[in-house]
């Protein structure tokens, strides 16, 4: 039998603990600020301020302006500084050839090399033999390799195999890209259409006076009974020393795309003794569409979610999106829609946007503004009358993100006023465009306002995807990883519903992102900061003995930068701070204009008498 004593004392504890309960959640809901972007606070409002130095390294492009190259090339010149200049032929840029140029990369389609051009070929080899850096980001045909003696020779290729080959595997080597080295077998593939690395290419064998960073590779059956060695397998990306020189050879499109920024990092790189450049060092985590505050396509909803689209978002989504987030440390940005079409009948509710904003809040998330709705006839009228709508509820939160979908890219300018801003979303310094392949990753929109690109979509991860990925990280230290929560929402097929994607999301965004952990995770406007530090910064350094001298300039407070070396480690810095990223890389925090690095071997010789 409880006693009257014990009775009192189990009901006293019982309201202390409900009180105490009650008490946490009333002071959580007080001191909620959910009106306060606190992401935009930190994030230093830097203008365009692009300048190229007059000592910097001269990019000399040949090729044609619609061979699919010129675009991402002249892009990652203008990432790093250099001075990029184009000609259409080799005729055009022969005089530079006549003598190496210092700080000079030639970029140049070998489809433009005739089986006659033995002089051509003679003009480059004397380049190269003199301290040039050739990359040939299309090679000859195989027909001109094979006619001409000199041209594989230059090229490092001992022996022709066949026009064609079939390959079973495609390995990526340590050492060039970030990310380790990574195999991809055609036939382990789940899913066909994830391999959609070129099959089918060249078979040349290369001498020994190479470096292969990519190769082919036969089946173990082929192998045998062909009688081959590793080095016989078919090369994919390589270099050949000739002379005090380099040549950088291609064999297939890998160039093509925004794959080739890191790749051709990575070609300077190893044409050096050390490499040194800017890097933004954000990863960021983008929900488009998410929330949608008004009622829409719910007889869909209904039939495949069994529930409506608030229920929906509130109690699967939010949820989903913050357990996968946590497993990488990621920080959420979402871009919300009042309505996503405009032929819809309802209208947004004011305390479901509150609401989100309050779990935004929680979880150190930001809210960014989707500029446009599906099927948009009128992008301009569309965000005049979100922006009077979110006025009219008194909403204070500065929307300094906005989300464009691909469709509705073309009419971003019509939204900013003469002085670069945003005619509607005042607040609004950056903009995030839809995930596509072949799109610039970071520009200016205007002088005030920075466009960053979604660079992959966090339900697909084929093997481009992957070398993409590796690519960007080394050029960049940047991603924009982009989950389309409209596709969610108007499902057309199976594929597109929940749970197929949530899965997919969570295992990619917890797997292929870990080897670039070193990379800071941002939201959106917090990499605005950096992107623009990156656009406008530049970075020059020269290495005396074993100390690497380093000068910035147009940096605002902090300034990233990728150390890579060749078997050489810090020992210590002055200046800035500094992490291991992988074996021979580091990042470099500075905080102030200049900086010092002492480098040491990663092993040293000792002798005793």
């Amino acid at each position: 039998m409880l006693s009257r004593r014990n009775f009192v004392m189990m009901m006293t504890m019982i309201g202390v603990v409900l009180t105490l309960f009650l008490a946490s959640v009333v002071l959580k809901e007080y001191w909620n600020d959910y009106h306060v972007n606190h992401m935009a606070e930190e994030t230093p409002l830097l203008p365009r301020a692009e300048q190229t130095p007059a000592d910097a390294l001269r990019v000399l492009y040949i090729g044609g302006e619609e061979n699919g190259y010129l675009r991402v090339m002249e892009e990652w010149a203008g990432y790093r500084k250099y001075a990029f200049h184009a000609f259409p032929s080799l005729e055009r840029a022969s005089h530079l050839l006549s003598a190496p140029q210092e700080n000079a990369c030639l970029l140049i389609d070998g489809q433009l090399l005739q089986p006659q051009a033995e002089s051509t070929v003679a003009l480059l080899s004397n380049y190269v033999e003199k301290g040039g850096v050739v990359v040939f980001y299309r090679l000859p045909s195989y027909q001109t390799i094979e006619a001409s003696a000199p041209l594989q020779t230059l090229l490092g290729i001992q022996k022709l195999r066949g026009e064609s080959v079939r390959l079973a595997e495609i390995r990526l080597f340590s050492g060039f890209l970030l990310g380790g080295e990574t195999h991809y077998v055609f036939d382990d593939a789940k899913d066909p259409a994830l391999a959609d690395m070129e099959r089918d290419i060249p078979w040349y064998d290369i001498s020994s006076r190479t470096k292969t960073y990519m190769a082919g590779f036969l089946t173990e059956e082929e192998k045998s009974a062909m009688g081959l060695n590793n080095e016989d397998f078919p090369a994919i990306l390589w270099r050949s020393n000739l002379g005090a020189g380099s040549v950088f050879a291609v064999n297939g499109s890998y160039l093509q795309g925004e794959a080739a920024l890191g790749l051709l990092d990575a070609m300077v790189y190893e044409a050096n003794d050390y490499a040194l450049y800017a890097v933004v060092n954000a990863q960021n985590l983008c929900f488009a569409g998410f929330p949608s505050l008004t009622v829409e396509n719910e007889e869909r909803m209904h039939q495949v979610y069994g529930m409506t689209t608030q229920q929906f978002c509130r109690d699967i989504l939010w949820p989903s999106f913050v357990s996968s987030a946590e497993k990488g440390n990621w920080k959420i940005t979402s871009f919300l829609s009042l309505k996503q079409k405009d032929t819809s009948a309802n209208e947004p509710k004011q305390s479901d946007l509150i609401e989100y904003l309050k779990f935004f809040n929680e979880q150190s998330a930001e809210a960014g503004i989707t500029l446009g709705r599906m099927e948009d006839t009128g992008v301009s009228s569309s965000v005049k009358e979100e922006n009077a709508i979110l006025e009219d509820w008194g909403i204070t939160y500065q929307f300094t993100g906005g989300y464009v979908r691909a469709e509705n890219k073309p009419y971003l300018s019509a939204l900013t006023d003469r002085q670069g801003r945003m005619r509607y979303f005042s607040d609004m310094r950056t903009v995030v465009g839809a995930y596509e392949h072949d799109q610039p990753i970071l520009s200016w929109l205007t002088d005030e306002i920075t466009l960053q690109t979604a660079t992959a979509d966090a339900y697909t991860y084929s093997f481009m995807d992957s070398l993409r990925l590796k690519s960007l990280e080394t050029a960049l230290g940047y991603s924009n990883v982009q989950a389309d929560v409209y596709r969610t929402l108007w499902p057309e097929s199976p594929e597109d519903q929940w749970e197929n994607l949530a899965e997919k999301l969570s295992s990619h965004i917890d797997t292929y992102w870990k080897p670039f952990a070193a990379f800071d995770k941002t939201t959106i406007s917090q990499s605005d900061g950096r992107v623009r530090n990156f656009l406008n910064g530049r970075v020059e350094s020269f290495r005396s003995g074993d100390t690497l001298s380093i000068r910035t300039a147009a940096f605002e407070k902090d300034a990233y930068l990728l150390l890579r070396t060749h078997g050489e480690q810090i020992g210590s810095m002055t200046g800035g701070t500094w992490k291991r990223v992988e074996e021979d890389t580091y990042l470099l925090h500075l905080m102030e204009g200049e900086a010092a690095v002492a480098l040491r071997p990663k092993s040293e010789l000792f002798y005793q008498d």
